[in-house]
């Protein structure tokens, strides 16, 4: 549980900024992206994002990496996807007699422009979600009006998930103390018995957890007892030039293609 993303958001560098002037940054920056027609763009988004996680929040690079690694596996697939399947023009084809297979050069260059996307907007929410604790990212979805009963519910879900967790490791390591894993017809049932007592231990815990709740004045809602201030003007300032810069670069660079 060391690097986990929870642990990391209460321990970076950046956990003290102002986490409204982490959303605005995040949500302003993935806007930008989503309607970039540069590649050029969420690329240098990418690396300001990477490079404020790495060496201004301090996250360990092997975690922020292992988290990407998703993203950078589809977004090549989609790359390969698009240059076989959209467009017409080949830049490189393959005969097989009864069909012929390559790349289009219209299908490249907009699976470039996807895979940069995918690149610029993961890192932009990695950087949301490694630097602010959840805490702070429920307290402004309440300061932006969300509906609160929409809000409680993520927080009980948030709060169950590691609930949930801990019990699945305890149990776990119980069966495994006991043998209970020791070849694959043990491992199924081991796994079947674990899948319903989890289920079982998790109800518990959730019916304990609203009786101590309710002894302590629970009416609906949860209380926030910590205000937090809105961000300095010259900030938010700051973050709207850049997204200013963002978006001239896009436009500038919309008509390079790699091929």
């Amino acid at each position: 549980m060391k690097y986990s993303i929870d642990s990391i958001a209460f321990t970076n560098n950046l956990k003290d900024v102002n986490p409204k002037l982490k959303v605005l940054f995040s949500l302003l920056t993935l806007l930008v992206i989503v309607f970039s027609k540069s590649f050029i763009a969420p690329l240098l988004v990418f690396l300001i994002s990477s490079y404020l996680i790495i060496f201004k929040a301090k996250v360990p690079a092997k975690v922020y990496f292992y988290l990407l690694l998703p993203a950078i596996g589809f977004g090549l697939f989609t790359v390969v996807f698009m240059g076989f399947w959209y467009g017409s023009e080949k830049i490189f084809s393959i005969n097989l007699g009864f069909i012929e297979i390559g790349f289009t050069k219209e299908g490249l260059n907009q699976g470039i422009l996807v895979f940069s996307r995918m690149l610029g907007g993961v890192s932009t929410m990695l950087f949301l979600a490694l630097t602010t604790p959840m805490t702070q990212l429920f307290y402004v979805l309440r300061w932006l009006k969300l509906p609160k009963e929409f809000v409680d519910i993520a927080m009980m879900m948030y709060r169950y998930i590691f609930v949930l967790l801990d019990e699945f490791i305890t149990m776990k390591n119980a069966q495994e103390t006991r043998l209970g894993h020791k070849d694959i017809k043990t491992s199924y049932k081991s796994l079947g018995l674990l899948m319903a007592n989890l289920f079982i231990r998790t109800w518990e815990k959730g019916e304990k957890l609203f009786i101590t709740m309710s002894s302590r004045g629970y009416d609906g809602e949860i209380k926030v007892l910590k205000e937090i201030e809105n961000p300095k003007l010259i900030y938010v300032i700051g973050i709207i030039i850049f997204e200013i810069f963002i978006l001239i670069i896009s436009i500038l660079t919309s008509n390079i293609k790699v091929f």
